[in-house]
């Protein structure tokens, strides 16, 4: 097993700390089956996973494990041995039963500050089960709390807010279920009026609040990119509160705006893993609010939660269906699965009733809601303001989230047809290529950078400074009207070769002359605090005046340009063409999304549904094989992991 594991390794199925932790397991006395059981488990911590699901394992390997990976080369599958093979040769492990026993005796399982740890048939490494416990009785402790609220003043200011409606408001619905616990989720798509929900809900808060001072309310994203559009849509909507009396004192008081991303907010402590606020320094806050909630990995959110009083609210925000964090942990998805039902027990119903100007629905009642404990604390909305279910985007995304294929089959053959017939559809296009570099994709990106190329070459109006950073916002804008998202960062339809492709399209010998060219977009790949600019900022390289040195041109949070030297920026990517998952929190007008060529477990419902949101007003899906389009939207993302067991 130990020699599989380092030819698993040379041949790139795997990484080296995967095949390190076994051998370090072995020199700590682990038998060779547990020390691959832990390999396996690193392997699978890699792909998102916090644990080993070893009931998932022995009922499907290949499905289980992704081993050999979808890159495996034909000569690495000839001299490489698949898991399923191996396991079965070892009678310690050839079943479920024997490898759970196995497991069991090891002395680097479940014994006081072991490596490893077993939950019934689940394998975690000590670190990442100590996450999942920690967050799982934080939100219980949170959750069962009893918060006093008059009803009666609840219902008159929701009134307020929200005034009379002829149906259920999910909206006002939120705000109420937020007022009766220290944690609560608030999850729908893009234009389901989170955000709309969120200022009210910061009203709410601040007016029935019991202390004297008001509430230090905190808000706060996965993302730098996130945070910023945290910052404006709230900064936004504050506005639209400002006429209504009953709330105009609290707002007063200055409800905070400014988001920060929760690295910043906890606070980094260079080269480790820990932050300065934990729980012997805790935050200073009464609420916390955090966005793009599905962007949260389990290890972020068992430092959120230490940090955090225990007096306080912990509010996440977020669409479920979106894609899951990069790292380990699906923490949305799962506490909000069951969500579009409700699931609600019946005195919750009750009580919600008394604050409402309209019954719940009686769908949402389920009288075995003990099974569903954080849907008690869960609102999902429904209706998009921004996308009609029946028309273009909206019915695209709505189609490829249901996982309903013969719709999107029809859709992927008659596009064109459908387009030219039915104008709800003349917003969304099929452009089926087989090469990367088809005269028909080059005309589509060329058409769609024009308007920028045309602002880069027509320079500032005049050469003042205000002339000159008023010509960047522009450029900067527009860089937000055309977007290229690919599935995959490698390979021929992968970001770095779209990346390289556009740039020679228009920029020709130029871009190929030193890696730093006016007119080129960039992208922030790692948060730099002391250029103050976030994983996602957005910027592009310019020069200013003849003569002088170029330099990137970004926008701070208050709309500001500030202008950066490239030498100073050390990670960052071209940004014609990124990732999905590097777009999540953006929008664009006209979004492109690029499928590779071949089939890999990457490819979900959770990666287009992701993707198709990004669009504003217009998408056009780039495809090799349409079949690629509909086997992704048959694979949903599951993640593996306890965190929703009673």
């Amino acid at each position: 097993m130990m020699h599989a594991l380092q030819l698993w390794y040379q041949h790139g199925w795997i990484r080296a700390i995967d095949v390190s932790l076994a051998e370090q397991l072995q020199q700590l006395g682990a038998s060779e089956s547990a020390a691959f059981m832990a390999a396996l488990t690193s392997v699978q911590l890699g792909h998102g996973h916090p644990c080993l699901d070893l009931n998932s394992l022995y009922h499907n390997f290949e499905r289980s494990l992704n081993l050999p990976p979808e890159h495996a080369t034909a000569d690495s599958l000839q001299v490489c041995q698949a898991p399923k093979a191996l396991l079965e040769a070892d009678a310690s492990v050839s079943t479920l039963d024997n490898c759970l026993s196995q497991l069991q005796q090891s002395a680097v399982v479940n014994q006081p500050n072991s490596p490893l740890v077993l939950q019934g048939t689940r394998l975690y490494l000590r670190r990442y089960y100590d996450y999942e416990q920690r967050i799982k009785a934080d939100l219980k402790r949170r959750m069962v709390a009893q918060v006093p609220v008059d009803t009666e003043r609840l219902r008159r200011v929701l009134d307020a807010l929200f005034g009379q409606t002829e149906r259920i408001s999910w909206q006002r619905t939120a705000c109420a279920m937020a007022m009766r616990s220290r944690f609560t989720i608030v999850t729908g798509g893009p234009g389901t009026g989170k955000t709309y929900t969120v200022v009210r809900l910061l009203a709410t808060l601040q007016k029935l609040r019991t202390q004297a001072a008001p509430l230090r309310i905190r808000l706060a994203a996965p993302t730098g990119k996130a945070a910023a559009r945290m910052s404006e849509s709230i900064s936004a909507e504050l506005g639209n509160l400002d006429a209504i009396k009953e709330v105009a004192d609290v707002l007063a008081e200055g409800l905070a705006s400014d988001a920060v991303t929760l690295h910043r907010l906890l606070g980094t402590v260079p080269h480790s893993r820990r932050f300065r606020h934990n729980a012997s320094n805790p935050l200073h806050a009464d609420v916390l609010i955090i966005d793009e909630a599905s962007m949260v990995d389990i290890g972020m959110l068992a430092a959120v939660v230490a940090a955090l009083p225990a007096h306080a609210r912990l509010i996440l925000l977020g669409d479920k269906d979106q894609l899951a964090s990069v790292e380990a942990g699906a923490i949305l998805g799962q506490l909000c699965e069951g969500a579009e039902q409700g699931h609600y027990a019946p005195e919750l119903i009750e009580w919600l009733n008394k604050t409402s100007a309209n019954l719940m629905p009686d769908h949402t009642l389920d009288a075995d809601a003990e099974r569903w404990p954080y849907l008690q604390h869960t609102t999902m909305f429904h209706e998009s303001r921004r996308f009609d279910a029946e028309k273009g985007i909206g019915k695209l995304a709505y189609e490829v989230n249901q996982q309903r294929i013969e719709w999107l089959q029809q859709w992927l053959r008659d596009s064109q047809l459908m387009a030219a017939t039915h104008p709800e559809f003349d917003n969304i296009h099929v452009l089926q290529s087989s090469h990367a570099d088809d005269a028909n994709i080059k005309r589509l990106v060329l058409d769609g950078y024009a308007p920028l190329q045309q602002l880069l070459s027509k320079g500032p109006n005049d050469n003042s400074e205000q002339g000159v950073n008023e010509w960047a916002k522009a450029i900067l804008a527009q860089l937000g009207e055309f977007q290229l998202l690919t599935a995959v960062r490698e390979g021929n339809w992968g970001m770095h070769a779209f990346n390289q492709r556009v740039t020679y399209w228009l920029h020709g010998d130029q871009s190929q002359q030193h890696g730093w060219f006016s007119g080129r977009p960039v992208m922030v790949t790692h948060n730099d605090y002391h250029l103050n600019l976030r994983n996602g900022d957005i910027g592009v390289v310019l020069q200013r005046a003849e003569g002088e040195p170029l330099r990137v041109a970004f926008l701070n949070p208050q709309g500001d340009v500030r202008w950066v030297l490239p030498s100073r920026l050390t990670q960052i990517d071209t940004a014609y063409a990124m990732t999905i998952h590097k777009s999540q929190g953006s929008e664009f007008n006209h979004t492109v999304m690029v499928m590779p060529q071949t089939d890999a477990p990457i490819l979900t419902k959770e990666l287009l549904y992701t993707g198709i949101t990004r669009a504003k007003s217009n998408f056009t899906l780039i495809c090799s094989q349409p079949q690629l389009v509909i086997k992704a939207v048959q694979r949903r993302v599951k993640r593996n992991g306890g965190l929703t067991d009673a």
